[in-house]
């Protein structure tokens, strides 16, 4: 009678259990639920979304990609290239790099009609000039050897900073070392 009486017990723990589970689950699956539309009304009011909202976004990290279609580039290249003299390094000499930059451009964001357009670009030119040119010599060679990656983000802030505005969103630098 004792191991009947026992069984019954643990089948009636059981059911109680199952309950409050049953119970626990619904509760947190709810307030999840209201979490998550929460996050979504606060992203939606600050036009915040994956691939970076109406501005279109960053690239690399923080937003997405920009198609091909909506690809434009400005920038310093072929004969138009920037020769920059850089920051002492550990051995004292002068050294100079001489620098293609190119700057993609999302054409399918509100601002790139306004800043994007070649007369608006050719009038900012040499504001941009000094801008790459006063990052890049702020470093070493050997910075830049070892990782150009940080200049070219802060480059692309700088830019970024001036217009007010997200439509540039990569900075690419192909440099020689001298």
């Amino acid at each position: 009678m004792k191991k009947n009486l026992l069984s019954i017990i643990i089948l009636a723990l059981l059911v109680v259990n199952l309950a409050m589970n049953g119970f626990m689950l619904l509760s947190v699956m709810t307030t999840n639920s209201q979490t998550a539309k929460l996050i979504s009304d606060i992203a939606a009011a600050l036009e915040l979304e994956a691939s970076g909202g109406a501005g279109g976004g960053f690239s690399g990290s923080s937003s997405g990609t920009v198609g091909v279609a909506n690809l434009a580039t400005f920038g310093y290249t072929g004969d138009n290239n920037l020769t920059i003299s850089l920051k002492p390094g550990a051995d004292g000499k002068a050294h100079y790099m001489v620098a293609e930059v190119l700057f993609s451009m999302n054409t399918a964001s509100a601002d790139y009609a306004t800043y994007g357009t070649s007369d608006s670009l050719a009038g900012m030119s040499d504001i941009i000039k000094s801008k790459v040119i006063d990052t890049l010599s702020g470093y070493t060679l050997e910075e830049l050897q070892a990782d150009l990656q940080p200049a070219k983000d802060t480059i692309l802030e700088e830019i970024q900073e001036l217009y007010g505005s997200n439509f540039i969103y990569d900075v690419s630098i192909t440099a020689i070392y001298q």
